[in-house]
């Protein structure tokens, strides 16, 4: 019986020598992450907020142009205009000419010219307008742009309101000897047989 303790209390022992030794080699170091690489922030695109010109109708425009006025355009207070040209995939280059209409003045250089462009981005050229007037106008911005050696020519519009134009009434309706109006009627056609 003596036997049977002693071999019960060796095997447990045994089992703590033998865990004891594979704990024994040392440990290894915890390396550390390598810092995050610093990335470069997305440009931010000044120019989402801008309204976009109206384009001349016709699809596929190799340029986008989007506008800004600094302010609400006043009689009698010239107003900066920011416009800027976002060339499309392919464009090489590109050139404009802006232009107004009776009722506005436009000053600065209404030429604008940029090479070695990039797709997607934003070309910005300033201006100011003065309207003479109240109403409702427009500038216009002819664009050329160089693809691969070949032109393409687009004309955009930059519509702006001075102040509070006035409604254009309704024709008044033709009256007869009378005086009274006459009332348009649709038509109507019959035939008779004779």
């Amino acid at each position: 019986m003596k036997r049977l303790s002693r071999l019960l209390l060796w095997v447990p022992m045994a089992g703590l020598v033998l865990l004891g030794a594979c704990g024994s080699d040392p440990e290894p170091e915890a390396v550390a992450p390598p810092p995050p690489k610093p990335t470069a922030a997305a440009p931010v695109d000044e120019t989402t907020t801008f309204a976009k010109a109206v384009g001349d109708g016709k699809p596929g425009a190799a340029v986008n142009i989007r506008y800004e006025f600094a302010g609400k355009p006043a009689l009698g207070t010239p107003t900066e205009l920011d416009v800027a040209f976002i060339p499309s995939v392919g464009v090489d280059s590109l050139e404009a000419t802006l232009a107004g209409m009776d009722g506005i003045t436009l000053a600065g250089n209404l030429q604008a010219s940029f090479s070695a462009v990039e797709a997607g981005k934003p070309y910005r050229h300033q201006i100011s307008v003065l309207p003479d007037r109240t109403g409702v106008f427009y500038i216009t911005v002819s664009v050329t742009t160089h693809i691969a050696g070949s032109e393409v020519g687009r004309t955009f519009s930059i519509p702006f309101v001075v102040g509070q134009p006035p409604l254009q009434q309704k024709a008044a309706p033709a009256k007869d000897e009378k005086g009274e109006a006459i009332q348009p009627m649709p038509v109507q056609e019959t035939t008779k047989k004779q």
